[in-house]
């Protein structure tokens, strides 16, 4: 009844939000796991009264006082992206929703899936977002942001606002499709405090860069945002861009969930908003498996226990979650005439022990061949058939039945057109 109203009130509620959420990370975490353990019952007694939720306590025999903490949500049963997909659907034909927000996934892990949004959870979310620059050590108020062109906004590149053009709230979209020097000359112009864009989109300003001489302004912080980033990504985005990197993870379903900072090999969780936990194939507590975030905000129509696609190493101190690692999406197979799979986590140390690799991505055009696109560094210690013969003999060691492989050197991989990269491209 009242959504319309809220949805014109999103920016109030994002600034209300703002100034109730963790900005720092934690020195004692026991404050932020109470606020954990609060929301989290909030949450489950709100779920009880939705009826998509109540049968899935039912068939897990728990009720909402079952569950008083992040640990205990394994009780329920991990909520998949085509369970997610045909709630949603339901729910989006109900007018009561009309007002809602509904935000569609970019598909680089399937087909594309649309969430719906309350007014207030999207407030939250966009707080939520700031709330991550700001543990990063980045002030909104006085920084200057600068950021891809997203689907999502309703105006990007619009007019300033009467806040921004007194220097406040300061932001800048640019057109991550547009060639390479005029994107650097766009960043070189602007000169952002925070910089953020896909993966694979930056990662092609970098390697021009890095092959060109043409110099980028260095951030004091930038953003590889949706993608998996890897020691090797990481290593070239620091000789081009500097050591400002962070690592944000989280998806356009959940948000950002959990950041790593500069210098750190581990992931810090936002607890009092968040609960991500690791679990194996039975939905059991696990240091290595699938990667389930629950957004504690999101009470209208909740995520609970989403698994992201993604899998990871848990670490806990002390009662607390951390993550120690992230493998990354497993966005396809290499897959066998006898129905057989490879997935992609299986050769990653192949492609992680060989520095000189920038960019990979295989396209497996029939059971017998793989066509793989490859970048490699300039400075590479291997020569090209020496990275060919590198690859080939140890993918092949690893696969079920060897492959044959064509390979075509580029300069940079294009992306996909909702501007992710994709490991895999099966084509049988």
């Amino acid at each position: 009844m009242f959504e319309k109203v809220e949805k014109k009130l999103t920016n109030v509620y994002m600034l209300k939000d703002l100034l109730s959420v963790e900005k720092k990370e934690p020195v004692n975490y026991s404050k932020v796991m109470r606020t954990q353990e609060k929301n989290v019952q909030k949450l489950m007694r709100r779920a009880w009264e939705i009826p998509f939720y109540r049968e899935r306590f039912e068939k897990a025999g728990v009720k909402p006082e079952d569950i008083r903490t992040g640990d205990d949500l394994t009780k329920l049963p991990v909520l998949t992206k085509d369970e997610l997909r045909r709630w949603m659907a339901d729910e989006a034909k109900k007018p009561e929703y009309q007002y809602w927000y509904a935000d569609t996934t970019s598909g680089s892990t399937g087909k594309p899936l649309t969430v719906l949004f309350s007014p207030k959870e999207k407030a939250f979310m966009k707080a939520n977002w700031i709330r991550a620059m700001m543990v990063a050590g980045y002030n909104p108020m006085f920084g200057k942001t600068m950021s891809r062109i997203n689907a999502h906004d309703e105006n990007p590149g619009g007019p300033d606002s009467f806040i921004q053009k007194i220097g406040l709230f300061r932001r800048s979209f640019v057109d991550q499709y547009a060639p390479e020097p005029d994107v650097i000359d766009a960043i070189n112009a602007y000169r952002p405090d925070w910089l953020y864009m896909n993966k694979t989109e930056l990662m092609r300003l970098v390697l021009y860069s890095n092959r060109t001489g043409k110099e980028i302004f260095h951030p004091k912080f930038y953003d590889p945002i949706s993608e998996k980033v890897t020691e090797n990504d990481r290593k070239l985005f620091k000789k081009v861009l500097g050591d400002g990197i962070i690592d944000s993870y989280g998806s356009a379903e959940t948000g950002a969930c959990m950041i790593r900072l500069p210098g750190r090999d581990y992931y810090i969780i936002y607890q009092d908003s968040f609960v991500v936990n690791v679990v194996d194939d039975d939905g059991k507590m696990a240091s290595e498996g699938r990667i389930v975030i629950t957004p504690l905000y999101k009470t209208d129509l909740p995520l609970i226990n989403y698994e992201i696609g993604d899998r990871g190493n848990l670490k806990t101190n002390q009662g607390v979650h951390f993550i120690s690692n992230v493998q990354g999406r497993m966005n396809d197979y290499f897959r066998y005439e006898n129905g057989e799979v490879t997935s992609f986590f299986e050769v990653t140390p192949v492609i992680a022990h060989c520095a000189d690799i920038l960019q990979i991505r295989f396209i497996q055009e029939s059971w017998d061949e793989i066509r793989v696109q490859i970048v490699r560094d300039e400075d590479a210690s291997m020569s090209r058939e020496e990275i060919e013969q590198y690859l080939t003999e140890n993918l092949n060691a690893i696969f079920k039945r060897p492959f044959s492989f064509q390979f075509d050197w580029m300069d940079s991989i294009p992306p996909d057109q909702n501007g992710k990269l994709r490991m895999i491209v099966c084509n049988v």
